[in-house]
């Protein structure tokens, strides 16, 4: 990590030296490095909640905890879990600890059941019980009881993969777009730059480590914003427009044609917000999304849902600096 650290910091000296020089700021990279997160819901929702981002430490109910704590939790050698395929109707959610027995030579293993974990609905927890109607196998019993013990625990509580999660979403909130393919550092746009500043003791406070280095102006730094910003918005256009071919042949509700009215809104805030790395494509970006955003309010108009092929020619402005 040391290594890691040493890299930021020599981009941040030369970029405290551009803005000396009268550079002007173009928008800041961010991205994160998190130690091993545990902490609870309730306390993650309180330090994010003077930037409104509390609405984004989701609540998990103890079914989707069962299943994650079955595939997290590590399993002895022999040890296998699986979802029972007719559970009884007195629970969402309920898996089976099973114990491999050697058959000897080549003629099978069997698997008996040794224990299960399901969601009683009385108290909203997991519990580790042994077989319906059988006696429990001590070694499916001890990982059954690990189990619950470990999804009751994901229910109060945030772990990396949470707040991993939840950081993703409140750079997507702030605007921002990713650097990388699959992610790691995003661009923020100069508006949203204080806000993610307001909210390093918060994060710090979770255990994550904020990233930021601050961008200015000189000619690589913009190749690189306008590429982020151009890419991440060329391919919400590409979704959109894989959308409105579903809605002229195969009809849209009326609500998610309304969705997608509002996200071409949100498209042109976007590319707004990113016009000072967008030279000359801002514009073009812009109508782009303005003729998808009229063409699915022309879908709307017509009721959606109906189906059959659009007369309307395809959509052809091209992208290009």
């Amino acid at each position: 990590m040391a290594g890691k650290n040493g890299a930021v910091a020599d981009i941040r000296q030369a970029q405290r030296k551009m803005a000396a020089a009268g550079g002007r700021h173009i928008g800041d990279i961010v991205g994160w490095n998190t130690e091993r997160i545990n902490v609870s819901r309730e306390r993650a929702r309180v330090l994010l909640q003077p930037e409104g981002f509390d609405h984004l430490i989701l609540d998990v109910d103890p079914a989707t905890a069962l299943s994650r704590a079955a595939g997290e939790v590590k399993r002895p050698s022999g040890i296998l879990v699986q979802p029972f395929a007719n559970p009884n109707g007195d629970t969402p959610a309920s898996f089976g600890i099973y114990v491999r027995r050697s058959g000897g030579g080549e003629a099978g293993d069997q698997y008996p059941c040794g224990a299960r974990c399901r969601v009683d609905l009385a108290s909203s927890r997991v519990v580790s019980l042994p077989p319906d109607g059988a006696p429990g196998l001590e070694e499916a019993m001890a990982h059954a009881e690990n189990i619950a013990a470990h999804a009751n625990h994901l229910i109060a509580h945030c772990e990396t993969k949470d707040i991993s999660g939840a950081l993703v979403a409140m750079v997507k909130a702030l605007s921002g777009v990713p650097l990388r393919n699959r992610g790691g550092m995003y661009l923020l746009p100069p508006s949203s730059c204080e806000r993610w500043q307001r909210l390093k003791p918060a994060l710090e406070d979770l255990r994550v480590e904020p990233i930021t280095i601050v961008m200015h102006d000189a000619p690589d730094n913009l190749a690189t914003a306008k590429s982020a910003a151009q890419g991440a918005l060329e391919a919400d256009i590409g979704e959109l427009l894989k959308d409105l071919e579903k809605a002229t042949t195969d009809g849209m509700r009326q609500d998610a044609l309304t969705r997608r009215v509002q996200f071409c809104n949100e498209l042109v805030a976007k590319a707004e917000l990113y016009r000072g790395v967008l030279a000359g494509v801002s514009d073009k970006i812009t109508a782009k999304v303005k003729e998808l955003k009229d063409r699915f309010q022309r879908q709307l108009a017509g009721g959606g849902g109906g189906g059959g092929v659009s007369s309307e020619p395809s959509f052809t402005v091209p992208i290009t600096d």
